[in-house]
């Protein structure tokens, strides 16, 4: 009789507070993608250098060197654009993989018990036969 209030306590844990804590564990590892890939920064500085690295306009007008200046600013934040696009959809390829197996985390949770107890007989069918 204790194993069955054992086994019923289990499948009770197991579809109910395990099942909230699944989901706020998924929570945690969409929040920490956004965190690390810092896509709300990353589009709030999307025309900015990449690094900052910028050079300064010359104090006296000489065409050379701002022209030189000019293509040098321009080049670094080009490269900055297509950093940030490579990582804003690294970003968001991550966050929409994480969305797709969450159901199947799910899934597969839901049905663990019952695996698992085929598993058990399976095994023991093995051994007897």
């Amino acid at each position: 009789m204790k194993t069955f209030s054992i086994i019923f306590g289990y499948l009770k844990w197991h579809y109910g507070q395990a099942l909230i804590s699944l989901s706020k564990v998924w929570g945690n590892f969409l929040y920490f993608i956004l965190d690390f890939f810092s896509l709300k920064l990353l589009l709030k500085n999307f025309f900015d250098p990449w690094k900052k690295l910028n050079e300064n306009y010359p104090k006296n007008f000489n065409f050379k060197k701002y022209l030189y200046t000019f293509l040098t600013n321009l080049i670094v934040r080009l490269v900055g654009i297509i950093m940030r696009t490579f990582l804003i959809l690294l970003g968001i390829t991550s966050c929409l993989l994480l969305i797709l197996l969450y159901p199947l985390s799910l899934i597969g949770w839901l049905f663990l018990p019952f695996i698992v107890f085929c598993l058990i007989f399976y095994g023991l069918f093995l051994i007897i036969f």
